[in-house]
Parts: C-alpha cells; structure tokens; sequence
C-alpha cells in the first residue's frame, strides 16, 4: 500500500513537473510579445502627443494673429497707416506666444528675444513679421484727395467714393516658429511639401518655400500664420503708406 502511494505522488509530481515546464516558456513567450508591442505602441503615443501639443500651439497662434490685425489696424487708423507703427502694434501682441509678458522688464526681455529671431529669418529673405495694406490704394488720392495735393484723404469725408477710400484694409503675416520636438519637423515638411515652389499670400512676395526649407535645414521650422482685418481711418491716410 505504500509502493501504491508512493509510486502515485511520483507519477503526480512528475505531471506537475511537466506543466511547469511548459508553462516556464510559453510564459517567455508572452512576455517578450509585451516587450515588442510596448516597443511600438509607446513611441507612438509619445509622437502623437508631441503631435498633439504642437497643432494646439498653432491653433493658439491662429487666435494671436487675429489679434494681431486687429491691433495693427487699431494702431493704423489713428497714425495715418504708418506701417511701421502697425508692424510694432502686431509684434506686440503675438509676443505672449514667444515669452512672458507680464511686466515691463519681462516684456522687454520677449520682445529681445523676438527680434533675435527675427534677425535669424533676415539671411533667408523672410520677415517674422509682414503687414501689408490692401486698402487705401494710390489711384483714390488723385481722385478724393486732390484739395491735399494729392498726397492725403480727409478721413472724415462723407461723399460716397470717399467713404470707401478711407477703410484700412489690412493683412498680418507672422511666421510661427514651431518647437516641439520631432512633430515641427514633421508638420512642417508635409506643409511645405503641399505648398510647392512659391506662396502666393496676397503679399507681393509671397512665401518662397525654398527659405522655409533652408531654415528648417539650420534647424528653425516655421509656418505662416495669417489674418486680416478692415476699420474706419479716423486719421487722413498717407499716399506714400498706400496700396500701389
């Protein structure tokens, strides 16, 4: 009777035995299929992300832009269209998107930095920051501005002509610097891939995609972000600041 028992837990430790060792590598098994598809699925979460962040940061750059035309043209209709001074009006009001601007010192700090950058485009031929004027044109002066030599418009002329001449009209072209890392890259090259050799904007120039490509070859991946935006001058516009 103990032979019996004896023979039994032997047979009983045996199939256990077996088991156990066929469970040891298939449970291998599984644990290296996990490696490999955390391996995969991770990374591209990670990217997607990464992917994630930056379209949320160029959305909020859509909203600064808007904000930037209106700005400039505010600025615009009291200095006589002077595109200098709207230019500085637009760059102060993207200024949030590059650094803090809260405070005087911090304010001056981002704007240093935002003229580096803009110092960086210059080789490249691009301006971080263009406003173009589509209204008034030059042909209204000779027409509504000739008591002023030709040179100016009353912003407060009533005829119906005059009324028309005296809306500023602008566009707001400001190159966003992308900067997350890997999805600017990406983003970028699929845009400008899209987009060919030249983008005509509205701007004389346009857009080369060749100067993109070379910033983004020194490291520097941008997009432009654009806005437009029409007031009442409640100055007398200048024909020299005119649309040709």
């Amino acid at each position: 009777m103990a032979t019996t028992d004896l023979a039994g837990r032997r047979l009983t430790d045996g199939i256990a035995g077996n088991e156990r060792a066929a469970w040891i590598p298939m449970r291998q098994g599984e644990d290296g299929q996990a490696v490999v598809e955390a391996a995969i699925v991770l990374p591209a979460m990670v990217f997607l992300l990464l992917l994630a962040l930056q379209l949320t940061q160029l959305q909020q750059a859509r909203v600064l832009a808007e904000y930037a035309a209106f700005a400039a043209a505010r600025a615009g209709i009291v200095l006589n269209s002077d595109p200098v001074r709207m230019t500085q009006a637009a760059t102060l009001a993207v200024l949030p998107a590059s650094g803090p601007s809260d405070g005087l010192s911090a304010l001056a700090r981002t704007l240093l930095r935002f003229q580096a950058e803009g110092a960086v485009l210059r080789p490249f031929g691009l301006e971080q920051m263009r406003v173009y004027v589509h209204n008034p044109v030059a042909p209204d002066f000779a027409r509504w501005g000739r008591h002023l030599d030709r040179q100016e418009i009353d912003f407060d002329d009533v005829r119906p002509g005059a009324t028309e001449a005296t809306l500023l009209s602008l566009q707001i072209r400001w190159l966003y610097e992308l900067k997350v890392p890997f999805a600017n890259r990406m983003i970028q090259a699929i845009w400008v891939a899209a987009k060919g050799g030249l983008l005509r904007d509205g701007t004389p120039e346009g857009i080369p995609m060749a100067a993109l490509a070379a910033a983004a070859r020194a490291g520097r991946y941008y997009l432009p972000v654009q806005a437009f935006y029409t007031m009442r001058m409640q100055s007398n516009p200048y024909r020299k600041w005119a649309h040709p």
